[in-house]
């Protein structure tokens, strides 16, 4: 029996991942435990920018403090397993799927070598009723071509998990006590049942009828996915949350058309405008690149134009950098880091204002708020449209839904009682 810990850096599909790795250590009878204490670290890495792989390595540096071995999966472990097997002889990357990875896990450290994903999600429980919302991987890799993005060397071409399987991991975390389900995949949006045919938004509500299910929502979609499936179960389904996270990464065609991307600007405004007219309670956020290498000045201004008109209320920003085997590390690093910053940080303003916005929108009405968070101060927890709201203690528990009257405007979300 070994004590382990498990991290991951990176999107919602690397913590699906993490928590695959995690499982095949727990059914093999080892025993999780504080990072400080854990003779083996397992760190589950991302390589979405230079800095995500320096913060890998990071992660892998702090758990070589205490750990007798360290296993390295992930994005950053299939892009370059080399850079971390040299940080010290206790390191050991595993490339490979997620399945792959646990069954070397579990080869490694002893255990039930020949678990798959369908095996080990059967069995899945571990401590992660304390989770209230529950990562369901249903797709992973990618067909797409953006010419910045390394994601589908490292992830492969995309694949859709069976519907079957995906509803019983859903009833699973369910009677592990989560009641909110998220759906995630590296192109979600490309999901279709191999057995049925079914598509995306025709699972979203499959997996809303299950019994006990409160909540449906999507980690991320892009645009040219959404589609009629996916507003018709917007539209129908009330446990299908009016929040959906929708790449823009710039709002200028020219930079759209280098970067690979498959829309121009006023296609992306055109499918926003047709989603809230079905839906005019949805809540869009979105993410952004600053500093591709051909975005000018009067590029950048358009993409913050698109934000306002899109109505955009939070904003991941990311400032590009080149990625070895990419096309776009073929045009160099053209734009200073100063120059990034700025762009960075006005992105972020208008983000700033158009989430208080949207916030200040709320205010006097009534929402229903799934905690997720206690504390002796109180406890918090996310609308229906993912605005965090902060609740008085006592007022529920972990996993419970609850009304509340919003009162007032909080730093990153809304003070209730």
């Amino acid at each position: 029996m070994t004590t382990f810990a498990a991290s991951f850096l990176g999107c919602k599909v690397s913590q699906a991942d993490m928590m695959l790795a995690r499982q095949a250590l727990l059914d093999a009878g080892h025993v999780e435990t504080d990072a400080d204490g854990a003779e083996l670290a397992l760190v589950t890495t991302c390589c979405i920018t230079r800095e995500a792989e320096a913060k890998s390595r990071q992660a892998v540096r702090r758990a070589l403090r205490g750990a007798q071995a360290v296993f390295v999966t992930g994005c950053a472990a299939n892009l370059d397993a080399a850079q971390f097997a040299e940080l010290d002889p206790r390191v050991r990357p595993l490339a490979g799927t997620a399945d792959d990875v646990a069954a070397a896990l579990a080869a490694h450290v002893g255990g039930c070598a020949d678990l798959t994903h369908d095996v080990l999600t059967r069995r899945r429980d571990g401590g992660l009723g304390a989770r209230t919302r529950g990562f369901v991987k249903v797709q992973d890799g990618c067909d797409g071509d953006c010419a910045y993005c390394i994601i589908p060397r490292v992830r492969g071409r995309a694949r859709s998990r069976a519907a079957a399987g995906v509803l019983q991991e859903v009833r699973r975390r369910v009677a592990g006590g989560q009641p909110e389900v998220v759906l995630t995949g590296i192109s979600v949006g490309d999901y279709r049942d191999p057995d049925t045919g079914l598509d995306l938004g025709e699972l979203m509500l499959e997996v809303a009828r299950v019994p006990g299910v409160e909540r449906v929502r999507l980690s991320s979609v892009e645009v040219i996915h959404v589609k009629d499936s996916l507003r018709r179960a917007l539209v129908t389904e009330p446990k299908v949350c009016p929040h959906l996270h929708v790449p823009l990464q710039s709002g200028d065609d020219r930079v759209l058309a280098q970067m690979g991307r498959h829309y121009t600007a006023g296609e992306y405004l055109e499918t926003v405008a047709e989603l809230r007219a079905a839906v005019p309670h949805v809540n869009l956020t979105t993410d952004v690149i600053v500093g591709f290498p051909t975005e000018a000045p009067d590029e950048f201004e358009r993409t913050l134009e698109v934000l306002d008109a899109a109505a955009i209320t939070r904003v991941h920003t990311f400032a590009y950098s080149p990625r070895p085997g990419t096309v776009a590390a073929g045009l160099g690093d053209r734009v200073d880091a100063a120059e990034k910053k700025r762009r960075s940080l006005a992105v972020r303003g208008r983000s700033e204002v158009r989430s208080r916005l949207h916030r200040t929108a709320k205010l006097g009405g009534r929402e229903t708020v799934l905690i997720d968070k206690l504390a002796e101060q109180g406890c918090s927890g996310y609308t229906a449209d993912y605005t965090r709201c902060y609740l008085p203690a006592g007022t529920g528990g972990r996993g419970e839904l609850v009304d509340v009257c919003c009162e007032a405007l909080h730093a990153d979300g809304l003070a209730c009682r």
